[in-house]
């Protein structure tokens, strides 16, 4: 069986490509990004990718729903730490044939990755997943959403002005509406809030 395995992760990549070089599996390709992984589709033509969620600046999800507008023929089997019900349903709708946590036994993946290949036509999932939680309503904008999901990162109000095409007296206007919302009275606070209040997701 053919596989390809998306990760932005080498060491992650790297264990995986022994676990299932050793369960019979032919590892044809790997990559780390988007892009490399519809390179490494498109070149070696694998039955099947294991593909993560976060792939840098890009989406696993992307790169599942691209492949299927090709009409590439490649399954995909999300391997993720996002333990939601929202990313799993995502995955699903883009394309998807299984969803896997990473908490789930490397044993797990392959009885996966060996029942696809089975033509078993039915979504599957492995791994604990956390129902849909109500999310309380804070009254954000959408911009307001967007520069609270950079938070994390650390990045400055100039560095946020810059990625969001805005002026940074805007982001500041913004970050100061956002805490007033959440009732927070640092940006650490606001990201605690919105990680608990599944505004964002955590890091």
């Amino acid at each position: 069986m053919r596989v390809a395995l998306v990760d932005d992760h080498p060491l992650i990549r790297s264990g995986l490509a022994t676990t299932l070089s050793m369960n019979g599996f032919e590892i044809v390709g790997e990559a780390a990004s988007v892009a490399e992984g519809l390179a490494v589709i498109n070149s070696t033509k694998p039955q099947i990718c294991v593909v993560d969620i976060n792939l840098g600046a890009g989406s696993g999800i992307d790169l599942i729903k691209m492949s299927n507008t090709k009409n590439t023929g490649c399954k995909f089997v999300v391997l993720t730490m996002h333990d939601d019900i929202q990313t799993l349903e995502a995955a699903k709708s883009a394309g998807g044939s299984a969803y896997v946590t990473k908490g789930a036994p490397i044993e797990a993946l392959v009885e996966v990755l060996k029942s696809i290949m089975e033509h078993d036509s039915s979504f599957l999932k492995v791994g604990e997943i956390r129902k849909e939680v109500k999310k309380k309503d804070f009254q954000l904008t959408q911009r307001e959403l967007q520069v609270l999901s950079l938070l994390p990162s650390g990045a400055t109000a100039a560095a946020m002005a810059s990625m969001l095409f805005l002026t940074e007296a805007t982001i500041k206007s913004h970050l100061a509406s956002i805490y007033k919302k959440l009732d927070a009275a640092n940006r650490a606070q606001a990201v605690s809030i919105a990680i608990s209040e599944n505004l964002i997701p955590e890091q």
